[in-house]
């Protein structure tokens, strides 16, 4: 990659390009252009540093991501919810309803887990058993 921009620049650029997209990319173009010397012993300091403004370039990505849409995914404080959850839940939304939507927060939820009684089930299981089935 001939240009060694950093993170912070971009900003909107063309058609409908965001900043996370835009960082996304740079991130994908470094990997790429590492990968082949991912092995080679001579290339060790280039990969690290590479792979260094990769990781780098996601961790911005991954913030410009979170101001664009309002959603915090991954390394936030108060993010409990893993972002592949979030993931599904958001495509869930956009095939239920099927128009755009903005995805404002996504809590997990405790559900309490009454006390299994194993004699109480096998009571049951015996008692449906003996029915007849018409």
């Amino acid at each position: 990659m001939s240009n060694q921009g950093t993170p912070s620049d971009g900003g909107q650029a063309g058609d409908d390009m965001f900043t996370a997209e835009l960082n996304l990319g740079k991130t994908l173009a470094l990997i790429h252009h590492v990968l082949p010397h991912i092995d080679e012993p001579d290339h060790a300091v280039r990969v690290q540093e590479s792979l260094r403004r990769a990781v780098a370039f996601l961790e911005a990505a991954r913030e410009a991501h979170a101001l664009e849409t309002g959603v915090m995914v991954g390394s936030g404080a108060h993010a409990s919810v893993e972002a592949e959850i979030v993931a599904v839940i958001a495509a869930a939304i956009a095939v239920l309803l099927g128009r755009p939507f903005r995805l404002v927060s996504v809590n997990p939820l405790a559900v309490p887990a009454p006390h299994l009684n194993v004699w109480a089930v096998e009571g049951r299981t015996q008692i449906f058993m003996s029915h007849k089935v018409r």
